[in-house]
């Protein structure tokens, strides 16, 4: 089983990244071929067709994609939407390529707000390519960290390993 987490936050000092950081650290402590795919620290080229050659990190991210089993999504709210580069990555990929895998989202906002609609948006996006999504995603807003950006709710961070484990148990499942 390969699982793959994707940092959708494409920003210097991002906050969606520590919390992604926490979900690879612990996956790769536990489990066996883990991926992480950063899109802040990946050139990941926008989509412009199938027929069109791309760098060599924009395969290298397609190649990722399409080998894995379990997705772990992490995604800033930007304007109550999700991040364009998580979007333009699923873009990158053939819709059945990705059948049967299954995916958690983190989704991390300024405020509560706008939680719930990001995750439909990546609910939608994952169904596309019939992926399987964990119903218990993990939100976070900007009073769980830190002024100097570390995480310090907790719970947080238990939500996040909890959101690994249950993610991969659904594919355990099949």
């Amino acid at each position: 089983m390969k699982i793959l987490i994707i940092c959708g936050s494409r920003r210097k000092n991002s906050l969606t990244r520590k919390l992604t950081d926490i979900a690879y650290e612990y996956a790769k402590g536990k489990y066996k071929n883990v991926s992480y795919l950063d899109l802040g620290k990946t050139d990941v080229e926008p989509f412009r067709g199938f027929e069109e050659t791309y760098n060599k990190y924009t395969a290298g991210a397609i190649k990722l994609m399409e080998s894995a089993d379990v997705f772990i999504i992490g995604s800033p709210v930007y304007d109550a939407l999700l991040s364009s580069g998580v979007k333009n990555l699923f873009e990158h990929v053939n819709y059945k390529a990705l059948e049967k895998s299954v995916a958690g989202f983190i989704i991390k906002s300024n405020n509560a707000g706008s939680h719930q609609q990001v995750r439909g948006h990546l609910v939608a996006l994952v169904n596309y390519f019939n992926i399987l999504s964990n119903p218990r995603p993990v939100f976070s807003v900007d009073e769980d960290f830190e002024e100097n950006g570390n995480l310090k709710n907790e719970k947080i961070r238990e939500r996040i390993l909890n959101l690994v484990d249950s993610t991969v148990k659904l594919k355990s499942r099949e």
